[in-house]
């Protein structure tokens, strides 16, 4: 699903990204762990067609990215943000004429699982900070997308509502869809992976299976993550 090849970043004189190298299966879900700073948003949204970049290759499915690659990313940050002025309907007009693949019907019903019972005439500057990232987190996976980019899909929810997104990820994403996720609620999005790319100060430190990674270390993906961070002994 996903290639990246010697990818490289700058914003002047920093380095955002050094010499990222992986790849993506579809199907997978796959934990993009570090620090604030680390370079997770900036690869996202390089993968998304969003960051320009001018070291490195990014395929997508085999292929350069073009607006054809990118009509199957669904990207979900925290800086995008919904207009204030917006009622709920008019975002869903909004989708339905943005995106081909968005799927009303699923978005109706995850909204409805999830308990989401404020009137579609509301307005975006009247629901408090949860409701607003639960309704972001609807729109991007009711998207029929092949590739989802969730960064920080859980920053600031209480403890039900990150279960709730958790039940949300799931059940409603195609299992044949390649999903990457950062986070630093580790703890409760470890459930949810099938690897985990470590990245910090824009490098990659290590790229493991997380069944493996537990055999092996024989504790959690958080507490791996944490000796990664502090560059204690990791083989």
């Amino acid at each position: 699903m996903l290639e990246i090849k010697q990818l490289s970043k700058k914003y002047k004189k920093k380095k955002a990204l050094i010499n990222i190298n992986f790849t993506a299966e579809k199907g997978k879900v796959i934990g993009l762990l570090g620090s604030s700073g680390s370079g997770k948003t900036t690869l996202m949204n390089i993968i998304a067609g969003i960051t320009p970049y001018k070291e490195g290759n990014v395929l997508i499915e085999g292929e350069e990215q073009s607006d054809s690659t990118k009509a199957i990313v669904s990207l979900l940050t925290e800086n995008h943000n919904i207009p204030k002025w917006m009622k709920v309907q008019d975002i869903i007009d909004f989708y339905i004429q943005m995106y081909d693949d968005f799927n009303e019907d699923k978005f109706q019903s995850i909204l409805h699982n999830i308990n989401f019972t404020i009137p579609h005439s509301t307005k975006v500057t009247n629901m408090s900070k949860g409701m607003k990232q639960l309704l972001r987190i609807a729109l991007s996976i009711s998207r029929e997308a092949k590739l989802y980019l969730l960064d920080e899909p859980l920053a600031g929810l209480d403890t039900m509502l990150r279960n709730q997104v958790i039940d949300i990820l799931l059940s409603e994403i195609n299992e044949e869809s390649t999903v990457i996720i950062s986070s630093h609620i580790i703890s409760e999005v470890e459930k949810l992976l099938d690897e985990v790319i470590f990245i910090k100060d824009g490098e990659i430190k290590g790229i493991h299976n997380c069944e493996e990674l537990r055999v092996q270390k024989g504790q959690s993906i958080e507490k791996t993550f944490i000796e990664v961070m502090k560059d204690e002994e990791f083989n």
